[in-house]
């Protein structure tokens, strides 16, 4: 799945991001990136199958288990998960944070 060019968009909008938080800082404007990890989505079922064939032999879901393995809290999140993230960004108590990128993805990565 880490392709150079996955991983050059991912820290373009990472840049893109903090670049324009900056620049709109003073008009009480906050810019920030969510991140989403494995999410229990039609994207990641299809990701299941594709790359389960360009990886070997992979029956359905079988690839995914192995992707979920590697999350620390052990399984994919839900949609529910990502949109409670939105709601609080939305929000009056999230207004001073600005420049950040948030992921939502149960300790894959942790920064």
């Amino acid at each position: 799945i880490y392709t150079p060019h996955y991983a050059a968009s991912k820290f373009g909008v990472v840049g893109i991001t903090q670049s324009l938080a900056k620049e709109v800082a003073k008009e009480k404007i906050t810019v920030n990136a969510i991140c989403p990890g494995i999410i229990d989505t039609d994207m990641w079922a299809y990701n299941d199958a594709a790359w389960g064939k360009l990886m070997g032999d992979y029956k359905p879901g079988e690839l995914m288990a192995e992707w979920v393995e590697t999350i620390a809290m052990g399984r994919a999140g839900s949609g529910e998960h990502v949109s409670g993230l939105v709601s609080f960004r939305a929000s009056e108590d999230a207004a001073y944070i600005t420049g950040q990128t948030i992921n939502v993805d149960g300790g894959l990565i942790m920064s």
